[in-house]
């Protein structure tokens, strides 16, 4: 498989779950912190940090620390192969 066909798997897999669709919509306008993004998706912690590691381990999010304090950032560009899957659909 190459890797656009690997990453689009792992998109479809990782936004199969509507806790991870939330995380995604709550991303797309601003990066937040694991405790507003929990209130955010209404997810308790523990649900968040599970739905989290599925977006992470499809490296559509990343997490980065400054102060102690953990924010989650939406990785845009690995949502192409998918978008452009659609797109051809359309076409």
């Amino acid at each position: 498989m190459k890797p656009t066909e690997i990453q689009f798997a792992h998109n479809l897999h990782a936004l199969s779950a509507p806790q991870c669709r939330r995380i995604v919509k709550a991303l797309v306008q601003d990066s937040h912190t694991l405790k507003d993004l929990s209130k955010m998706c209404k997810l308790t912690p523990a649900s968040l940090d599970k739905h989290l590691e599925i977006l992470i381990k499809a490296r559509l999010v990343k997490l980065r620390t400054a102060g102690g304090v953990k924010t989650a950032h939406l990785q845009t560009s690995k949502f192409k192969p998918t978008l452009d899957w659609f797109i051809e659909l359309n076409s």
